[in-house]
């Protein structure tokens, strides 16, 4: 029986497992995200190694294909070939940027299609056949362009309540819902805020839905401009389909809040066909290690795949 890794690294967390040709999950380990761009390229691999090397260690037979799909990694991809690479003995070895992971979720491995990503940071990804790699639009990073992201909201949200503090901005029920979350004052949770940094101000993203769903107007204008920004990377990516084409929606945001993702989905191409991703990245991180092994999936991969996920046997 085939032993292969898949994972998924996010801004947030990173999923791990190491499974079988049938679909059954030997090992599944959660940690802490690994985009480069956040914690440095040299933790990045320290998180990436000690989580494969941890599944490794669980295989009953030579590994047959790694296949990971990291967020950030289209910027250092070549200093993750050639560290991680010769580490292991995989027949095949893959690790590039986390697009492919969420298109394979929903399409085949050859389909024409892109994703759009909407966690902590987002973007999207644009796979053809005309091309070899994936590709991207947006994205560049959360201090450039993430807007309509977690990152993104959260930041609203902290902007609004100060902007409201100072007398230059209209009064908000974030500042309500803001020291509800915290705790403290405003002025109290600013220290603790920006040491939690990109993934702090990303949990703080729940409060202007909370705030929209009591009417208040900035949480509706932010999520309005948040949904706008997000279409611009499909109008982006239009282009480069002929006639209709499948734009797979994942990430811990649209996941949580369908609602923006029909906003989002009403401001976009009309050929461009919105579909929420109906399993995690992983599975098409486990749908890639599959292909690069030369193996099918059967008719119950992905019931038995999702079955062990969901089990939630994950190790720390």
């Amino acid at each position: 029986m085939h032993n292969m890794i898949a994972m998924d690294g996010g801004g947030t967390k990173t999923l791990t497992v190491l499974f079988q040709e049938d679909g059954h999950i030997l090992y599944l380990r959660s940690d802490p995200g690994t985009n480069p761009l956040d914690i440095g390229v040299e933790e990045s691999q320290r998180r990436i190694l000690g989580a494969m090397e941890a599944a490794a260690g669980h295989a009953k037979e030579k590994l047959s294909a790694i296949y990971a799909g990291v967020a950030g990694l289209v910027y250092f991809e070549k200093y993750f070939q050639q560290d991680i690479c010769a580490m292991f003995g995989a027949d095949s070895f893959k690790i590039e940027t986390d697009g492919r992971n969420l298109i394979s979720s929903e399409l085949t491995h050859e389909e024409d299609g892109c994703c759009l990503i909407v966690g902590t940071g987002c973007g999207t990804w644009i796979r053809t056949k005309q091309r070899d790699d994936i590709f991207h639009v947006g994205g560049w990073g959360y201090l450039v362009d993430t807007l309509g992201s977690g990152y993104s909201l959260g930041r609203e949200v902290l902007r609004a309540v100060c902007l409201a503090h100072d007398g230059r901005g209209p009064k908000t029920v974030l500042t309500e819902l803001l020291e509800e979350e915290t705790g403290k004052s405003l002025l109290s949770a600013m220290p603790e805020l920006y040491a939690g940094g990109r993934a702090r101000f990303a949990s703080l993203a729940h409060l202007v839905f909370e705030g929209q769903h009591l009417g208040d107007k900035t949480c509706h204008d932010i999520i309005e401009t948040g949904a706008q920004r997000l279409a611009e990377l499909i109008w982006a990516a239009d282009p480069y389909f002929e006639g209709e084409y499948a734009v797979v929606s994942g990430g811990g945001i649209v996941t949580a809040y369908p609602s923006y993702f029909e906003r989002i989905k009403m401001k976009c191409p009309e050929r461009a066909k919105l579909v929420l991703a109906s399993v995690p990245p992983i599975f098409g991180a486990a749908v890639e290690a599959m292909h690069r092994s030369g193996l099918e999936l059967s008719d119950s991969f992905k019931d038995v795949f999702m079955a062990d996920l969901n089990a939630g046997r994950a190790e720390k």
